[in-house]
């Protein structure tokens, strides 16, 4: 639907009048945080019902065009005219059509259930189709150029920082399962916390859903030192099989760490579940601190494989109340005396189950591997902040899943080195949460400063800026080169062409047989 195409609601005559002159928009801090209240008709009414000049009662007409409104006042006794406008243009388009869709996709509403609330509410307000023409018009090309700029931005101070850097790489799929449409890989400089590069990849674009986190990785490696010239010395994923292979053979010059936290999180699963076991109730009371040791073995190793390894398998011996005689590297345990526990005997299944999982063979080959330092902890948190812009329970077309994951990045790039909240007296201020992973058990957080979004004031004047250099919509579909790259093909084509009328007679028939 074209902007011209809307129509005007008339007033109760049904007179037609010319629109009158439009308050052009002006590109200021002011005008952009200009603050907006919702007026009832009737009040309105109160207001306009007087002529300026001769203070007597005047008619009043009424359009409305989206949630724009254009009063015309009429005075029977001194013949004058005036037009009253709710709010200004920008590029000949009414500023709260530009300002309400540039709110609901840059703070990660839901289209549909905003204008619902508004007409629930009695708010006039545009429909679905004006806000798709303008998010896909002016809304994405906004935040590409935005993020480029922020992208480009880190980039050169990375750069001039000359360090080579340690990165983060994680995927992440927009459904649970294995039958994910889009997954978005991103990449972090672990040192300050920044998303770099964020890549989306279509699961027709490769083999299966399980290749998009290989291919979104090479894209963004391939980005970062051929594109933006920059050294990777080290980078810390999970243990994505083809990630492995990938970094072994292709990039053996950056040094590939797995994440800990990964590795711990899948070995605890695996004890809870052997602990369900008839007789084996004791692994699943070692379970947690078995989880914990393997942080322990990394954190206290400095980078040792070897060393790393037979921390982690002395833990055999420790569960057995034995506590020397590991290995070469590590030949006691370094605690001092312990109370009794519950010990598990060797030769038992108990510690039969236990040996299992920590003795497994492809665990033992990935532990030498495990970071000694940065993690990829920042990086899930970021995983969970695309959840408010993207959610895994909506589908969204691919040019807007893309736009809505760098909005998250721009986001999360703002607020991820926020202070912790002091009380009056300087002391740190924690709260007390109860997640399920610790199943009831008590955790405590850091309370940090209240979020900013100053990069939505860049993204809402860069669409207003946009918009004033393509006043229509036919011109703004020369913003190309603003949008996201070319959109892959849809993952399921007709296999023959059915007319819309043989598809429905097929249908009815069907259901009345």
């Amino acid at each position: 639907m074209r902007e011209d195409d809307e129509t005007w609601e008339q007033s109760d005559d049904g007179e037609s009048e010319e629109e009158p002159e439009e308050l052009e928009w002006e590109s200021s801090e002011a005008q952009v945080a200009e603050r907006k209240f919702i007026v009832s008709e009737s009040c309105l009414d109160l207001l306009l019902s007087k002529c300026a000049t001769c203070n007597q009662s005047v008619s009043v007409h009424k359009k409305v065009k989206g949630c724009l409104l254009v009063a015309t006042k009429t005075c029977s006794h001194c013949h004058e005219t005036e037009s009253w406008r709710s709010q200004s243009s920008v590029g000949g388009l009414a500023e709260g059509h530009l300002e309400l869709s540039a709110a609901v996709m840059f703070s990660g509403s839901a289209t549909a259930k905003f204008l619902r609330a508004l007409k629930f509410a009695g708010v006039v307000c545009f429909n679905e189709t004006t806000f798709y023409n303008l998010q896909k018009l002016y809304l994405t090309p906004a935040i590409t150029s935005v993020w480029r700029m922020h992208q480009s931005a880190l980039i050169e101070g990375l750069k001039a920082n000359g360090s080579p850097l340690v990165l983060g790489g994680d995927g992440r799929c927009c459904s649970p399962g294995h039958t994910a449409k889009y997954g978005t890989y991103s990449m972090m400089d672990l040192e300050s916390g920044k998303i770099l590069d964020i890549q989306l990849v279509q699961s027709n674009e490769v083999k299966n859903s399980h290749a998009m986190e290989l291919e979104g990785l090479q894209r963004s490696l391939h980005f970062l030192i051929e594109e933006c010239s920059l050294q990777i010395s080290h980078l810390v994923t999970d243990r994505h099989s083809s990630v492995k292979k990938y970094m072994r053979e292709k990039q053996p010059d950056i040094v590939h760490w797995f994440d800990v936290w990964h590795v711990a999180k899948g070995i605890y699963k695996k004890l809870e579940a052997a602990g369900k076991k008839k007789g084996c109730e004791k692994v699943k009371a070692w379970s947690r601190s078995v989880s914990n040791h393997l942080y322990w073995c990394v954190a206290s190793s400095n980078g040792d494989g070897e060393l790393v390894k037979q921390k982690w398998l002395s833990m055999l011996n420790h569960v057995a109340n034995i506590h020397e005689g590991h290995g070469d590297k590590f030949p006691r345990c370094e605690h001092g005396d312990l109370e009794d526990r519950l010990w598990m005997v060797k030769g038992f299944k108990p510690h039969a189950e236990l040996a299992k999982v920590v003795e497994n063979k492809l665990l033992l080959t990935d532990i030498k591997k495990l970071s000694p330092a940065q993690q990829t902890s920042s990086l899930e948190a970021f995983h969970k902040v695309i959840c408010s812009w993207v959610p895994k329970s909506v589908h969204y077309m691919h040019t807007y899943m893309d736009s809505r994951s760098k909005v998250s990045a721009l986001h999360f790039n703002e607020n991820t080195n926020r202070e912790v909240r002091k009380t009056r007296s300087g002391l740190e201020q924690f709260s007390v949460s109860y997640p399920r992973g610790r199943k009831g058990e008590p955790v405590v957080k850091e309370v940090k400063t209240e979020q900013t979004f100053g990069y939505v004031t860049e993204l809402m004047r860069m669409a207003k800026e946009l918009r004033q250099q393509c006043t229509s919509f036919k011109m703004a579909e020369s913003l190309k080169d603003l949008r996201a790259r070319p959109v892959p093909l849809a993952q399921s084509t007709p296999k023959r062409n059915v007319s819309k009328q043989d598809l429905v007679k097929l249908h009815i028939t069907r259901f009345n047989n």
